[in-house]
């Protein structure tokens, strides 16, 4: 979670959120996980939180183990590309900006202030 994030990279959890989807060693395509969920009558998606980053998925159970090796692959060899990277940096900027706009994101932002600095209370989230 953004907990974790380094102080001088924030936002760095929720950023491998998203990239850990766009293509890994062994499955290159971008959206593979996706298309092979559609395809067994599932879907997927993940969420960065304070304390953890959780991804999560569901398919017919005859297609679990293919599945499995998909989604594993996230976490052993993700590929992280250079056209990737500009493309989700945007989208998180634009998710910011989206919960910007929101009478309980602003909540959250003014209780940070009231926080001790160094607590990981008062890292960037989005």
């Amino acid at each position: 979670g953004h907990f974790s994030d380094p102080a001088d990279v924030p936002g760095l959890a929720h950023f491998c959120e998203h990239m850990l989807f766009l293509g890994t060693e062994k499955f290159p395509k971008e959206g593979e996980l996706e298309d092979f969920l559609s395809r067994h009558g599932g879907q997927s998606n993940a969420y960065t939180a304070t304390e953890d980053t959780c991804y999560f998925f569901s398919l017919n159970q005859d297609a679990l183990q293919p599945a499995l090796e998909r989604f594993s692959q996230f976490f052993v060899s993700p590929l992280f590309t250079a056209a990737a990277t500009d493309r989700e940096l945007n989208a998180i900027e634009s998710e910011n900006a989206k919960n910007l706009n929101q009478d309980s994101w602003r909540l959250d932002q003014l209780q940070k202030t009231r926080y001790n600095p160094d607590h990981p209370v008062t890292k960037f989230g989005t």
